[in-house]
């Protein structure tokens, strides 16, 4: 293998891993689902026994019943269940810059 094929694959593994990560970062919901159709898809009696374990791993845990948006914080995403307090608004205030 030359090494420019090697530097290649590194860079490519590299940018799928950072897409993966910004995907689970920024949308988690739509990652979860993505997960979940990958592990269904690959939990299938054609699909060697290894992969199905894999697949099997992936699956999404059974939830509590409870929603996003309904302030449990069961799982740290949502907001606490107590509310938080209004933040007053403040007016901006332009300074003129110092003359050097």
């Amino acid at each position: 293998m030359s090494a420019a094929l090697v530097q290649g694959v590194l860079i490519a593994l590299v940018v799928a891993w950072s897409a993966l990560f910004a995907l689970h970062r920024l949308l988690p919901a739509t990652s979860r689902r993505l997960w979940a159709r990958l592990a269904a898809a690959l939990d299938r009696p054609p699909v060697p026994a290894g992969l199905r374990r894999l697949a099997r791993s992936w699956q999404p845990r059974g939830s509590s019943g409870a929603a996003c948006g309904d302030g449990c914080s069961a799982c740290g995403g949502c907001a606490s269940a107590a509310p938080r307090p209004a933040v007053a608004a403040q007016p901006l205030q332009f300074r003129p810059r110092p003359k050097a």
